[in-house]
């Protein structure tokens, strides 16, 4: 697809089908996330989680609820989650950088698959203390919960979005 498209199509997506992501589709994410510009070249910084398994993705919407003291869905009902986490390796200085740049690998990637997608810190943020969900999620010893991406496929038609500035802008000649 071509790039300026994909851009179009990527937006934050909070509503989805009950169709579940194919492994291909999942493989082709991660191979975006691997892809993605991590200071010094320090993958062995990060572990990416995938998560499919619905009983999973109950846990940690219920320990985030808990947690918050919210009744909301932090993750829209997506049928996938592909957590971030920082090992014992990161670079500490830069793991908000790192993880961001995997982030917006994965999103584009999602969008040009015409799957919706949307980045969830702050539910991670929240549970990343709670265990119960981690052992269930098989994340490694010292693996710490930065961020994630919900996948699946968009209730509603993703629409191209026209280019908007929202940033102020000066040339510099």
């Amino acid at each position: 697809m071509d790039f300026e498209k994909v851009l179009s199509l990527r937006q934050a997506v909070r509503a989805y089908t009950d169709e579940p992501v194919s492994e291909e589709q999942l493989k082709a994410i991660l191979n975006a996330a691997y892809r993605a510009p991590v200071g010094m070249h320090n993958f062995a910084g990060y572990h990416l989680t995938v998560i499919t398994r619905p009983e999973l993705l109950a846990l940690m919407v219920d320990t985030a609820r808990k947690v918050t003291g919210k009744d909301n869905n932090p993750l829209y009902g997506a049928p996938a989650f592909i957590l971030v986490s920082a090992t014992k390796a990161a670079i500490q200085k830069i793991v908000g950088q790192d993880a961001g740049c995997i982030m917006e690998n994965m999103h584009l990637k999602a969008a040009d698959l015409h799957l919706g997608a949307v980045y969830i810190f702050g539910m991670v943020n929240a549970i990343k203390g709670e265990k119960e969900w981690q052992k269930m999620a098989e994340l490694p010893e010292g693996a710490v919960p930065i961020c994630g991406l919900a996948v699946g496929h968009a209730a509603e038609l993703l629409e191209e979005r026209q280019i908007q500035p929202v940033f102020e802008t000066n040339f510099v000649k």
